[in-house]
This record gives structure tokens, C-alpha cells and sequence, in this order.
């Protein structure tokens, strides 16, 4: 199997990032966040906050998830969100 790579540019609105074909099996993807902002991963739902958030990618940091043939995979970036800690 080939290595794909993608660069792509997510805002405040839900961005596909990825489909896996059906009939492909079980697939580890990683996702990356180059940016100097959170962004969130999950379905065409995601929100950057509320009860629709998705999964946090920090800041340069990645995600690995495993999915099945016929899934997608949504981002949205966390432009102006800021880590409380």
C-alpha cells in the first residue's frame, strides 16, 4: 500500500479530510496539526467547543486513528481558542 500525504487548510467550519474507499479493511491514519493552533478531528458535526467536540490535536502536534472503509474524517480549526491552564 502506498503512502498518502496531504496538506490541507481547515478554518471555523468543518473541512473533509479524508475518506477511506470501501471495501478497505481496518486503517491507521495520521493526522498532523502543523499550525500554531488547536485544531479538532470527528465526524461533518465537529465544533471546535461544546457537546460536538472533537478530538483535540494540539498545537504541532498528530493523532493516530484507526478506521474502517466508507469512514470520513472532519477538521476545524480552534482559531482564536486559547488553553486555559
Amino acid at each position: 500500500m502506498a503512502l498518502v500525504h496531504s496538506n490541507i487548510t481547515v478554518g471555523t467550519t468543518p473541512t473533509l479530510l479524508l475518506t477511506i474507499p470501501n471495501g478497505i479493511g481496518y486503517t491507521a491514519v495520521n493526522i498532523a496539526n502543523q499550525d500554531n493552533n488547536p485544531i479538532f478531528v470527528g465526524d461533518a458535526s465537529i465544533t471546535a467547543t461544546g457537546t460536538n467536540q472533537g478530538s483535540r490535536i494540539s498545537a504541532t502536534s498528530n493523532l493516530q486513528l484507526w478506521l474502517h472503509g466508507g469512514d470520513s474524517v472532519y477538521g476545524i480549526s480552534a482559531a482564536g481558542y486559547r488553553d486555559w491552564k
